[in-house]
């Protein structure tokens, strides 16, 4: 009963969008057709809400010897929304004044991934062209930009009550990269 809530998994809205898209010919001829024809544009879109997560004491107030102990919340409303600027959300992400470590001989009273961390967006693009060198052997050239428009995705604040970055965000997932290749096919 004491570990009962959402799972560390939950995503309750989570939309994915992949299509792959078959670029137009030209009329072009000679050269500039094989450069400029036959692409394929591929392109994968991520939205999702962010995951749940537990309030950590920090400490082994329980005298479990697991240190797993949950904070204590005192009441009220801790989340203060992720539709802020950045630089606030970085700063303080939840009410770190909700929570306070656990009493003595306790396991915390907060509730089990009572906090969702910050949502998720991206976009993944790639340009291909296979150029046949032979009628067997081709070349598959790529160019791939992951997080293409170089959005900000934060990972989750810091959960332990007795740390100094309690509340902080202090990591976010990768920035745009941009990747190129050459595949032989045979």
């Amino acid at each position: 009963r004491f570990d009962y809530g959402v799972s560390r998994e939950d995503v309750p809205h989570n939309l994915k969008v992949s299509n792959v898209w078959q670029l137009p010919n030209t009329g072009a001829g000679g050269v500039l057709r094989q450069v400029v024809n036959d692409w394929m544009l591929n392109t994968i879109v991520s939205w999702q809400s962010g995951f749940p997560f537990s309030i950590a004491s920090g400490r082994d107030n329980s005298f479990t010897g697991i240190n797993r102990d949950r904070a204590d919340f005192v009441g009220g409303n801790a989340d203060l929304g992720s539709d802020r600027p950045h630089g606030e959300m970085v700063a303080s992400y939840f009410d770190i004044s909700k929570f306070v470590p656990n009493a003595i001989g306790t396991f915390g009273n907060s509730g089990k991934n009572m906090l969702r961390g910050p949502k998720y967006f991206n976009t993944d693009v790639a340009l291909v062209k296979v150029l046949n060198v032979t009628n067997r052997i081709g070349l598959q050239v790529r160019a791939e930009f992951f997080n293409i428009f170089n959005n900000v995705n934060f990972n989750a604040p810091n959960n332990n009550v007795s740390s100094a970055q309690f509340g902080r965000i202090t990591s976010a997932l990768d920035p745009r990269i941009l990747q190129f290749g050459l595949k032989l096919l045979f």
